[in-house]
């Protein structure tokens, strides 16, 4: 039974990496469209696409913790 729970565990922890790195892409997706229609000032517009961008580099950094948290326990079984 314990380790039925630690393989869960295993994919709880995958899932949550990819949904928050979905996460992170939606509110960049969505900053960069406020610059795009020009919602605010041009500082504003600049600081949001900064921040889409760093967004965008934490869900990339998600995705590859994710994977090779994904890739250490598949080599832990064999």
């Amino acid at each position: 039974m314990q380790s039925e729970g630690h393989a869960r565990s295993h994919w709880l922890i995958l899932t949550c990496s990819f949904v928050g790195a979905a996460a992170f892409v939606f509110f960049a997706l969505v900053l960069i469209v406020q610059a795009a229609f020009g919602h605010g000032s041009h500082a504003g517009n600049i600081l949001r696409v900064a921040l889409a961008v760093v967004f965008l580099f934490m869900a990339l950094f998600l995705v590859a913790i994710g994977t090779l948290y994904r890739m250490s326990f598949d080599e832990e079984q064999s």
